[in-house]
């Protein structure tokens, strides 16, 4: 076994959770990476608490979790360096009620439109940046959004509509830049 790393006893008394089997623990290089891929799938797609009625995110017991987690891999794994990127959970759908004005006016004169939120967050880091909501008009095959990140928010901003509701979002999160002077205007 020339590819195993020894972790220290780490076990809380007073934790009713699994205990360890032994004193000194293994784990081989390629679990290691399997236990890595999970994290970062659960750090990107697992949500356990709602933002605001409308959007999902991470409660602080989940993210201790996976910070714990992460510290120990980082032991354990040289990772490379990996260029931000945005991300977002599932989107929800939204009442008219709830939406912002400026957006509700740049679609006044649409008919069949419907509305949709979502949380923006900064990968690898799992930080929530901003929201963005995005009215879809099915007929015409456009969107118009309006992205808040940062503090800052875009003008609604109408563009050609991807061929899903997850494409349409990422058109409008691309163009959001990841400087912070930069603003949050889409250039979609």
């Amino acid at each position: 076994m020339g590819d195993v790393i020894y972790l220290e006893n780490d076990d809380d008394d007073c934790s009713d959770g699994p205990k360890p089997k032994a004193d000194m623990m293994t784990i081989s290089g390629s679990d290691a990476l399997a236990l890595s891929e999970f994290v970062r799938h659960v750090n990107i797609r697992c949500y356990d608490e709602r933002f605001k009625d409308r959007g999902m995110m991470k409660s602080p017991a989940l993210r201790s979790h996976l910070d714990r987690v992460q510290q120990i891999l980082d032991t354990l794994l040289d990772y490379p360096r990996i260029e931000p990127f945005y991300y977002w959970p599932p989107p929800s759908e939204m009442p008219a009620d709830q939406v912002e004005p400026e957006l509700i006016s740049a679609v006044a004169d649409r008919m069949e439109v419907h509305f949709h939120c979502v949380g923006i967050y900064l990968a690898p880091d799992g930080i929530h940046v901003g929201s963005l909501e995005v009215a879809i008009d099915d007929e015409a095959g456009e969107a118009c959004a309006i992205v808040s990140v940062r503090g800052m928010t875009s003008a609604a901003t109408w563009t050609k509509a991807g061929a899903s509701l997850d494409e349409t979002i990422g058109i409008f999160v691309n163009a959001i830049s990841f400087k912070e002077e930069g603003g949050a205007e889409p250039s979609a």
